[in-house]
């Protein structure tokens, strides 16, 4: 049965960052919508998403609402289909030429570079 126990042993995705604007560590849960927090420190912040995360799934069980899941690696196979048009398939061919690669290892290597640069 799936009660509070077992949605607090998932392995939900917290991001704390730094927010110049605000001038405080920012949190939020990736799998939960609509749902920020902010502190001092990150220890702090990180208590403050456990506390809102408890909060969130005992409402959300009292009041027998769906609760997302954690994404698990083990749904993923590593196929994307992704369309683009004429114009940009050919820049990309034409890249991974000039580059010795494959166009598949090109937007393997932009997605990594994205992917970092958000981490």
């Amino acid at each position: 049965m799936k009660n509070l126990e077992y949605y607090l042993n998932l392995p939900y995705s917290y991001i704390i960052e730094w927010s110049d604007v605000d001038n405080c560590y920012l949190g939020s849960i990736v799998e939960l919508e609509r749902n920020m927090t902010c502190a001092d420190t990150r220890q702090e912040c990180m208590k403050n998403l456990d506390d809102a995360l408890k909060a969130y799934l005992e409402t959300s069980l009292a009041n027998n609402m769906h609760i997302p899941e954690p994404i698990s690696i083990k749904d993923y196979k590593g196929n994307i289909t992704y369309r683009t048009t004429n114009i940009k398939h050919y820049n990309l061919a034409k890249k991974a030429k000039i580059d010795g690669i494959s166009i598949n290892s090109l937007i393997d290597s932009a997605v990594d570079a994205k992917l970092k640069e958000n981490a």
